[in-house]
């Protein structure tokens, strides 16, 4: 007998009318029915003007509960979008359907994302629901080009950029600190729904925080996931952009943009925050004359890493050779016939050991003191072909991955650890046979999930002059002391080096937000980056615990997707909608 397989459409309609019918109705546990045991539900500003996920429908139930006062939902409609109707997941060995659906609240318009799969009864259940407020009623994100010739009323061009520029100069709402990827991404975001910002850049140029790196440097995800906000690369841009190429872009869309950015400027006193203006007093040292201005919002962009952590390895003046950090190195060029040593083993270290052997150096070895989670680079190319699919608009590969809780796909990771290590059975035997010792991460979670946690290595070819011995491993040691000819360990054994590169990491950026704000200021927030509790992203695109205090930071795509997020919770305190981070009654 033949069994009948539903259609994306057939499965999707009635489980859509049982959700709407009681998330309509407020009644959280009806909802939570609609999920499967350990189905998971994301909140993105709908409920609770924060970004929550909650796993399995008693959890569902009780935010849902907790929150029913604080808004209502109403006109839960199939989304319109082509590219969102019901259609199973590509590659899906689990038959997972996924879809979209439009509501509205009170003061805002949404988008649902919604993934079913089949439960025990073979009914189809929610795998996932995430709800995100996409807009505020009466100040959405334009979508049509400007009309500048409206606004110049006969004046030229030049004379109302000018003006718009004064006039954020003058009264900035918000301050942005860092004018790298993500700070040029939140600017323009903001400026485009019409919130006043000013944007500051310790550099002489924009970009060169990449032009300062090494000469070899090249972003390691595909260019599909690295496009910026509103300016996507030409047809003919390379799959991997290369530093010098990205620096250049950055500067370029900063013009492009037409944001009001001060280069060569940085923060001076520490600001002071005044909780009954609910305003910032700021002073900018810019290119030596100072400015004071008063913001409603700084946000901080200058990354998710602070200053450069140097182990502190003693009898460090005996040495005879160099010694830099990785943030320090440029190239190998003079490095031909001489011994590198590189302590540690991520992305930076493994370029590094490239650029060594390319170079001629006489040895090259990587000091690896645990051991280290490595993919391959065309392995996260791939995966990524799932999410930001060809033919698609990048608009909906962000939709689709920014719905989905990073908590969901490290508990996915770590019940398919088997499949994270088949996938790269080739390149760990590589790496394996020179010595190199691998983890997928303390849970199993995979290189991906250690982004947002701890960090690991992409690799583009370095194992195999790891397999070949061109690249050595001392591997489960770490340096005790220098000695005049190079290092000591903690094994008691020695090694040789005319140059010492530490790759060894960064500081926290809390470390350096307490430099610039003080510690009763950032003694007030919380962690920067990591996965709390429910898996969603530490202080970074949402209250952080002090007001007026925004913290951005991650890849392309964070700041590309989410500073629509911290856009409309920075418009909402505008309007009122918000006090201190707490939900207003509606």
């Amino acid at each position: 007998m033949t069994q009948l397989v539903d259609t994306p459409s057939s499965a999707f309609s009635p489980w859509l009318s049982t959700f709407s019918t009681a998330m309509t109705a407020a009644d959280p546990h009806g909802v939570a029915a609609v999920f499967l045991p350990h189905g998971w539900f994301r909140d993105i500003l709908t409920f609770s003007w924060d970004l929550r996920a909650l796993r399995g429908p008693s959890k569902i139930s009780a935010y849902l509960k907790d929150n029913a006062h604080s808004t209502t939902i109403s006109n839960i409609t199939l989304d319109g979008n082509p590219n969102l109707q019901p259609q199973y997941v590509p590659e899906s060995q689990d038959g997972i359907i996924e879809a979209a659906f439009t509501y509205e609240t009170p003061v805002g318009y949404g988008k649902g994302y919604v993934q079913l799969a089949r439960g025990a009864d073979s009914r189809w259940y929610a795998l996932l629901v995430c709800m995100t407020l996409n807009d505020l009623k009466g100040h959405e994100e334009p979508h049509d080009p400007p009309d500048w010739e409206a606004e110049a009323q006969g004046r030229p061009y030049g004379e109302v950029i000018a003006e718009r520029h004064r006039r954020n100069e003058d009264n900035p709402y918000v301050l942005i600190v860092g004018a790298g990827q993500t700070g040029l991404q939140v600017a323009a975001r903001l400026s485009r729904m019409n919130i006043p910002t000013l944007l500051i850049e310790q550099h002489e140029r924009v970009g060169d925080n990449w032009r300062q790196r090494y000469d070899t440097l090249a972003l390691h995800t595909p260019k599909k996931q690295h496009h910026l906000l509103y300016q996507p690369y030409p047809s003919n841009w390379p799959l991997y952009t290369p530093r010098d190429k990205l620096a250049d872009w950055l500067e370029s869309y900063a013009k492009t943009q037409e944001l009001t950015l001060w280069v060569k400027s940085k923060l001076g006193d520490k600001p002071t925050w005044d909780q009954a203006r609910r305003r910032w007093t700021a002073i900018i040292d810019r290119n030596g004359s100072i400015v004071k201005v008063q913001p409603a919002h700084i946000i901080i962009a200058t990354g998710v890493l602070g200053a450069a952590y140097e182990p502190a390895i003693p009898d460090r003046q005996l040495f005879k050779g160099t010694v830099l950090h990785a943030n320090q190195y440029k190239n190998a060029h003079t490095y031909t016939g001489k011994d590198v040593v590189v302590v540690g083993a991520g992305n930076s270290s493994i370029d590094i050991c490239q650029d060594s052997v390319v170079a001629g150096a006489k040895s090259v070895t990587m000091v690896q003191r645990s051991s280290t989670s490595v993919t391959a680079r065309s392995n996260v190319a791939r995966n990524m072909d799932g999410t930001w699919r060809d033919g698609e608009p990048l608009e909906i590969g962000d939709y689709r991955f920014g719905s989905t809780p990073l908590g969901m796909i490290k508990e996915y990771m770590i019940a398919h650890q088997e499949e994270t290590w088949a996938a790269d059975r080739e390149l760990h035997e590589k790496l394996r046979k020179g010595g190199l010792h691998l983890n997928i991460g303390s849970e199993g979670q995979g290189q991906f999930l250690m982004v947002f946690e701890r960090g690991g290595g992409l690799d583009k070819g370095g194992a195999d002059l790891i397999a070949s011995g061109a690249i050595k491993i001392k591997q489960g040691v770490a340096p005790k002391a220098f000695t005049s000819s190079g290092l000591l360990f903690t094994d008691g054994s020695q090694l040789e080096a005319d140059v010492v590169i530490l790759a060894t990491g960064f500081k926290k950026i809390r470390a350096m937000s307490e430099a610039l704000f003080g510690s009763e200021v950032i003694g007030r927030t919380s962690e920067v980056w990591g996965l709390d509790a429910e898996g969603e992203l530490q202080g970074s695109y949402r209250p952080c615990g002090h007001p007026g205090l925004w913290f951005a930071a991650g890849d392309f795509f964070n700041s590309r997707y989410m500073s629509k997020h911290l856009a409309l919770q920075i418009k909402a305190r505008e309007l009122g909608y918000v006090d201190d981070g707490l939900r207003s009654s509606l």
